[in-house]
Parts: C-alpha cells; structure tokens; sequence
C-alpha cells in the first residue's frame, strides 16, 4: 500500500507543482502565442490491463511502478492507484463510431468522424458482436466524456472513453448525471449541469464468459466547487464548439480496457 501511495503523490506533485517566477521573466509572453488546439494533445485517461505496454520492461511506454488496474494519464504518462481512484469533474458528452484498423493487422486510426449509420455498411461479427467495414476495420462505438481531473484546487482537462462491456459504466454514469439535482435562486429543485457534482473514478475487476479484466467504476463525491465548476463551464463549450482536439490515435498504444 505505501507503494501505491507514494506513486499517487508522485504523480499529483508533478500536476499541481508550480514554480516561482521573475515578474520580469513574465512580460514577454509564453511562446506559445502561435499556436492552435490541433497542436495540442487532450490526454485520454485509460485502464491498464497485465499487457499493457506501460508495463513490459522493454517497451518505449514503460512506466516505472505502474500495476495492472491503475488509471493512465497517455499524455503525461503519470499512473494512478486504481483502488484509490482519482477525482473527475465530467463537463460534456458525445458518442462516436471510430474506425480502427485490428492490432493483428498493424493497428492505427482510420476514421473518428462516424456516427451511427455507419453501421448500416457494415458487417455484424456474431460471436465477437463486433462490426467490421467491406475492408475489414472495425467500428468502435466509443462513449467519450469530457472531463477534469481534480488535483487539490487545480483541474486538468482530459478524455475519458468507454468500448465494449465499459459502455455498460457509461450508461450508469448517465443515468446518474441526468437523476442529479441542484437548487436554484428562486429555491426550485432543477435538472443539473454534469458539472455541478463531482466524482471518484476507481477501477474493478470485471469478466464475463470470455474472461475478466480491469474496468471502471464511478461513484459521486459531492458537490463541485465553485471556481473549479467556473473551469468546468468553460470546458464544456469549448468542447461542444469543437474548440477541443481530441486526437484519438493515443489510444493506439494502449490495450483494449476490455476483452
């Protein structure tokens, strides 16, 4: 346990660190002034499953004291104690079909830009449930939420994205999102904004007739705080205007968080 602990705190250190600066060094802006959303990199939040490639000695995504369970930050390549969990914000939602060449064929993106009638070209596999193109890719329904991960009184943004048996979680989730209330100013229970409680993303073993593996669980924490709910607004319309750049090709380096 002191291992899992010590790895969390590692972890949250280098989130939330921040560095005392020269005003003087301060005037001349970042650097980063010419830059757009397509030159950055959301990062995804995954499971790590026992071959995961964070977790083969030899390989380039290696992460030292990373465990089967643990959640995966793919941008800053951090690892979080799957038992402990971590705190998220979810801000918005949207589902897509995601066309994916199979790993036994090399692997890599194709198309992120389906939606549903996708399906209509495509070939049903009955005992995988899988769909596949006339070339032979696969369709991958993929709920994604939007989020913030909670770091004391700082948040990042990431993605958090549910396939196969998970898209089970992400129902569960939905339907807690849409039953949540909040008060407001005339004392009227309404319908809340996802972003007004917050949650502890943890993971599971899971299985079903093919096997087990590590999955999500999500449970409510409390209500959001107000400068992080300020943060979770503005999230949220920057990813419904499309001002968010999800680049899905890093997930092409994680396996699958279920069988």
């Amino acid at each position: 346990m002191a291992e899992n602990e010590n790895k969390n705190e590692i972890a949250e250190a280098k989130t939330t660190a921040l560095s005392t600066f020269d005003d003087s060094l301060l005037s001349g802006g970042t650097g980063l002034e010419e830059t757009t959303t397509e030159d950055f990199a959301i990062p995804f939040i995954r499971v790590l499953q026992p071959m995961s490639p964070q977790l083969q000695k030899k390989h380039g995504s290696f992460v030292e004291g990373a465990s089967a369970g643990d959640l995966y930050n793919t941008v800053t390549g951090e690892a979080f104690d799957g038992d402990k969990g971590i705190s998220i914000i979810p801000c918005a939602y949207n589902k897509k079909y995601i066309e994916w060449i199979p790993r036994e064929k090399g692997g890599g993106l194709v198309n992120a830009g389906h939606d549903i009638s996708i399906l209509s070209k495509c070939t049903r596999d009955d005992e995988s449930r899988r769909y596949y193109t006339p070339e032979g890719n696969e369709i991958v329904e993929t709920a994604q939420f939007f989020i913030l991960v909670v770091a004391g009184e700082t948040a990042q943004q990431a993605v958090l994205a549910f396939t196969s048996t998970q898209l089970g979680v992400s129902r569960k989730w939905l339907t807690m999102l849409r039953m949540a209330r909040v008060q407001n100013s005339k004392g009227e229970s309404v319908e809340a904004p996802m972003f007004a409680y917050t949650y502890r993303l943890t993971t599971t073993t899971q299985s079903n007739d093919k096997g087990s593996w590590n999955g999500y669980s999500i449970n409510q924490e409390g209500a959001t705080d107000m400068s992080l709910a300020m943060m979770a607004k503005d999230f949220m319309g920057a990813a419904r205007s499309g001002d968010v750049e999800v680049k899905q090709e890093q997930q092409n380096d994680i396996v699958s968080d279920t069988i």
